[in-house]
Formats: structure tokens, C-alpha cells, sequence
């Protein structure tokens, strides 16, 4: 059963976001190309967009145990994962040039759906893009993070392509090559 429901409207940019389940973030080591969404670490979710520099909707529900599959064919096709929650009040990061924004929802911080912490946090992500062709401005692109406390479990993701595993190698090279000048 849904427990609570909220919605944001953050201008993005071509980095996508973070659903932060802890207090310590970082930019992603490693881009999930081929998937909507990919972790970072144990609590952290890195969510691609389509939309590059434009506003998305993204509305977060949380649930007292797994809900059910949205039949809409609206939505592209779930993707799940596990995250390991440390803080009550998850936090959604606009990833920019190098820094962090945080979006907050107008009606209140984010309640995650447990009494104790720390605790296993399911997320299931589905997207919704009108025209999924990279763009800028709106393309009334929506997402739908529904949350609920379950065991660790295997992620549910597309399988990957040679092309996306060749972006993210390239992506972790570069990534590695500037993590490494920075600390010179």
C-alpha cells in the first residue's frame, strides 16, 4: 500500500540525478550506460535522463511493501535495485559541471518506509519520454521512483550491449585519469 507521494519539478542537466539514501555522495566512479539507473556504493542511485538541461517531473512514492507493476505502456520498462539505507530523509542531487544541487519537494522532506535504520531500501524506477532523443529544454519527461523496505536482492536491468560496456570503460579511464590529477 502506498504510504506517501510526492513531486518534484528540478531543471535538470545532462548528468542526470542522485537518489541518495545516505550523507555521504559522490559523482559516479562509473556511468550506467545501457540502464536508467546504476549505484553508487551501497546507498546512492545515479538516474540518467533523456532531457539535457530541461525540467523533469520525477514523483517518488513510498510503500509498505512492493507495489505493483504500472501497467501504463506510457512507462518504458522497470528497472530495480537495492540500496542500503543510513539516513531517514533520502535526498535528490541535480548533478551539474562538478557539483551538486539538491531538489527538494514543496510539500516536505522525503520519509523513507522504516521505523529503524539501517535497513534494505527496494527501488524500482520507471521513465516516461515523449521523444527519447537527447534534447534540451522540456520534453515532458516524466519518472516514477517507487520505494519499499525489502531484503537485499539482485538489481533488475536491461542487459547490456558492447557499445554500453565500451562507454563505460572509456568513461572510468577518463574518470580515473582526472581522480588521479586532481590528487597531484
Amino acid at each position: 500500500m502506498i504510504i506517501a507521494e510526492t513531486t518534484l519539478a528540478p531543471e535538470t542537466g545532462e548528468y542526470g540525478y542522485l537518489l541518495a539514501l545516505g550523507e555521504d555522495y559522490e559523482w559516479p566512479p562509473e556511468w550506467p550506460y545501457g540502464w536508467r539507473c546504476g549505484p553508487i556504493g551501497n546507498d546512492t542511485a545515479h538516474i540518467l535522463t533523456d532531457t539535457d538541461t530541461g525540467t523533469i517531473t520525477i514523483t517518488v512514492q513510498t510503500h509498505d511493501g512492493p507495489p505493483p507493476p504500472e501497467t501504463d505502456p506510457a512507462w518504458g520498462p522497470a528497472e530495480e535495485m537495492s540500496l542500503h539505507a543510513t539516513e531517514d530523509t533520502p535526498g535528490i542531487y541535480i548533478l551539474g559541471s562538478g557539483d551538486f544541487e539538491e531538489a527538494e519537494p514543496e510539500d516536505g522532506p522525503l520519509q523513507l518506509p522504516t521505523d529503524h535504520l539501517p535497513a534494505w531500501i527496494r527501488m524500482r524506477l520507471y521513465c516516461h519520454t515523449p521523444n527519447p532523443e537527447p534534447g534540451v529544454g522540456d520534453r515532458g519527461e516524466r519518472h516514477l521512483i517507487q520505494l519499499w523496505p525489502a531484503s537485499q536482492q539482485p538489481p533488475v536491468h536491461p542487459q547490456l550491449t558492447e557499445s554500453d560496456l565500451t562507454q563505460r570503460r572509456a568513461y572510468r579511464e577518463d574518470f580515473d585519469q582526472s581522480a588521479t590529477t586532481w590528487r597531484e
